[in-house]
């Protein structure tokens, strides 16, 4: 399968994309909601991988108590070093080499926290692949926004880039910026909703993103 379209820029997601991080990230959502009073064995964190802590918190703990559950999340994912808690999918190494060689530039665009997001990279030795990194910050959150901000930064022509994620935020985010988007299906987000957000392709495991784009 090959993309009939060509791109310049590759932005991928990193929760769910690069990284199997779910191991700390439930670990530390547990701790965050343990703390409050709520069972997490009760809660699909799966749908958490994805969206920006404070849309998370808000749902489950509400607005009262969503920027103190930030403070303390952020507080034991440091503290519990959870961006080592994580391993890198299958071949993805070999595929962010590939594509490095063949001439794309790589940009992460991930609503994971900017600082997790850049020390999980450097623990995984993964820092050269990419020309940039962007996550949440104080004051961008959802996909969409980290998106927008990357592209216009960096002065990219939005024709010519390409996100590749596994969650609908990845998929809807992009479109919401007139971004084409790649959905990964080895990841955190659901199959069929996936499908329906119309991405200009899937794939199954991260060897299938080297074919389909060289």
């Amino acid at each position: 399968m090959k993309l009939t379209k060509r791109y310049k820029y590759i932005i991928f997601d990193f929760d769910g994309t690069i990284n199997n991080t779910s191991p700390g990230i439930y670990a530390t959502f547990t701790a965050v909601l343990a703390h409050f009073g709520v069972d997490a064995s009760k809660v699909d964190l799966s749908r958490h991988i994805g969206p920006p802590l404070s849309d998370s918190y808000t749902h489950l703990l509400g607005p009262q108590l969503c920027d103190s559950a930030i403070q303390l999340h952020k507080r034991i994912f440091d503290e519990t070093k959870a961006a080592q808690n994580s391993f890198l999918y299958e071949g993805i190494t070999d595929v962010l080499r590939r594509l490095k060689e063949a001439g794309y530039v790589l940009a992460i665009a991930s609503s994971k926290y900017e600082p997790h997001a850049v020390q999980s990279l450097q623990y995984h030795g993964l820092s050269g692949y990419f020309s940039c990194v962007y996550g949440q910050t104080e004051r961008r959150g959802f996909k969409r926004e980290v998106l927008a901000q990357l592209v216009e930064d960096n002065g990219w022509d939005k024709s010519l880039c390409l996100m590749i994620g596994d969650t609908l935020h990845d998929i809807n985010g992009a479109h919401d910026c007139g971004i084409d988007a790649v959905a990964v299906t080895y990841g955190f987000g659901h199959t069929d909703e996936l499908l329906a957000a119309h991405p200009v392709a899937t794939v199954s495991c991260p060897k299938q993103i080297a074919e389909l784009l060289i």
